[in-house]
């Protein structure tokens, strides 16, 4: 399952090592929740923010929320 965190980071054009070290978050905690072993949407406000700006997108492009 492809997360909209992964399809943005490869938007960018970045490694999850790029974007981990852009966000102050670890590698560890990115692939996991690029992989779904956690769930974004649960994730603190703090590293939800980080990604966000890290790639230049709200919050709300990062989540993914089911309608």
């Amino acid at each position: 399952m492809t997360t909209q965190l992964q399809l943005r980071r490869q938007g960018a054009g970045m490694s999850q090592s790029e974007l981990a070290r852009k966000a102050e978050i670890s590698v560890r905690t990115l692939q996991s929740l690029e992989v779904g072993a956690r769930n974004i949407d649960k994730v603190s406000v703090l590293t939800a923010l980080k990604l966000a700006r890290a790639l230049d997108c709200s919050i709300e492009d990062i989540l993914d929320w089911s309608e």
